[in-house]
């Protein structure tokens, strides 16, 4: 019986009837096997064009959003062209225009455009639509003080250190004042050796009393108001600035040598040119005292006399110290007791640095060839962070930082709206 059953199961036309139906079923099975390969091979090359666009797309919004000093018109033009510039489809989708508007102070960029599909064909669907959007705040540009402390001491005329530093400095003048252009931006010089030459009100100055104007070389005042930046009290001596200490070997560095090389006390001014001019002719002489050239660069940051070029400290106010030394402090201080010593100094300016950044102003510092690690350690801690820190060992070490103290002075001036 078995046997039989077997013969007439698989009689020739059984096993033809049997094939018949397993052809049609298989080809009906493919259709949607098809379908679904087709689809994911389609979504793989819309997901490949969509983030191309997304790419050209986000850097053309950057780009119209951080140029400076354009109209809305450019910043749109600008934005068309880097995404035309970005965008590579690669035979994949079709051209794209993206729309580009400014909104809320932002730049707000959309793009669409399509793909023809292949296998997707077969389920009636020809195209995909492709398309994403994308926003980016326009920088706020807010005012900004920057106070340039710059060892000018004799050492400084070894191996083409200051003019390295001359040159480094006046790319970041020309940077930061947008090439003499910038109406946010005032910078200040503050040139140091074991004096600074400064000209302040006479009422300001030790054993005078005039209501003119005193102009030559002078030391820090007494402690504790060496590591301040509140102005002197007409009628209190040690709260003035000291023109002459008796018996210090370095009264024998005259004047005239400040005179002579420019290093003079330039206030915040947005006269750019005249910098740029005064960091042309600067040339080094005598010796170090690092503490008085960083209170002379505090005090031209503030509002408070004698200086009185510098705004009230805000949010929208940028204030910043670029200390730059090659060497230890050499120039005896005033510290507690009526004492004078370089240790006094050192401390002075440790005090000051705190003093300084309480009062929100930025400090960056640079140990340039600075064969002394007391002091490099004291640079290090003067600074508002490690990040505004900076070692360079030699001429091209210092132009790459300063490349560096640029752009952080620069993203600081145009923080996001």
């Amino acid at each position: 019986m078995f046997k039989l059953l077997k013969d007439r199961l698989f009689s020739s036309s059984f096993a033809r009837n049997c094939e018949g139906n397993v052809a049609i079923i298989f080809a009906l099975a493919t259709i949607p096997l098809l379908i679904a390969c087709g689809t994911a091979v389609d979504f793989a090359r819309g997901y490949l064009v969509q983030t191309r666009l997304q790419a050209a797309l986000d850097a053309a919004a950057l780009a119209a959003a951080s140029a400076r000093n354009i109209s809305d018109e450019e910043r749109i033009e600008l934005g068309e062209k880097v995404f035309a510039a970005n965008y590579k489809p690669g035979g994949l989708a079709g051209a794209a225009a993206p729309i580009i508007t400014l909104v809320d102070g932002s730049v707000s960029a959309t793009v669409d455009t399509n793909i023809q599909t292949t296998l997707m064909n077969v389920a009636g669907v020809t195209e995909l639509s492709i398309g994403t959007t994308t926003q980016i705040t326009i920088p706020e540009s807010r005012n900004a003080e920057i106070a340039l402390v710059l060892d000018y001491s004799g050492s400084m005329n070894w191996n083409g250190k200051y003019q390295a530093m001359r040159e480094a400095a006046i790319q970041l003048v020309n940077t930061l004042s947008e090439d003499g252009d910038s109406e946010t931006v005032k910078l200040g010089l503050v040139p140091f050796s074991h004096h600074v030459y400064v000209t302040l009100p006479e009422q300001y100055v030790e054993g005078e009393t005039g209501s003119g104007m005193w102009t030559g070389c002078t030391y820090d005042r007494m402690y504790p108001y060496n590591t301040l930046s509140s102005t002197p009290a007409s009628g209190d001596d040690e709260t003035k600035w000291g023109i002459e200490v008796p018996g210090d070997p370095h009264n024998a560095w005259g004047c005239n040598g400040y005179v002579s090389r420019d290093l003079v006390v330039q206030p915040l001014t947005d006269d750019f040119a005249a910098v740029e001019n005064q960091l042309e002719d600067m040339r080094p002489y005598a010796w170090t005292n690092i503490a008085l050239g960083f209170s002379f660069g505090w005090h031209l940051l503030t509002p408070n006399a004698p200086f009185d070029q510098g705004e009230p400290a805000s949010e929208e106010l940028l204030k910043a110290i670029v200390l730059l030394t090659d060497g230890r402090q050499t120039q005896d201080s005033w510290g507690p007791g009526g004492s004078r010593s370089v240790a006094n100094g050192e401390a002075n300016l440790e005090e000051m640095c705190v003093n300084a950044k309480d009062d929100g102003i930025l400090v960056i510092t640079v140990a340039f060839d600075l064969q002394d690690q007391a002091t490099e350690d004291r640079l290090r801690e003067c600074a508002s962070g490690d990040q505004y820190f900076y070692v360079a060992e030699d001429n091209a070490e210092l132009a790459a930082s300063f490349d560096n103290i640029t752009g952080q002075l620069a993203s600081a001036i145009y923080i996001s709206g």
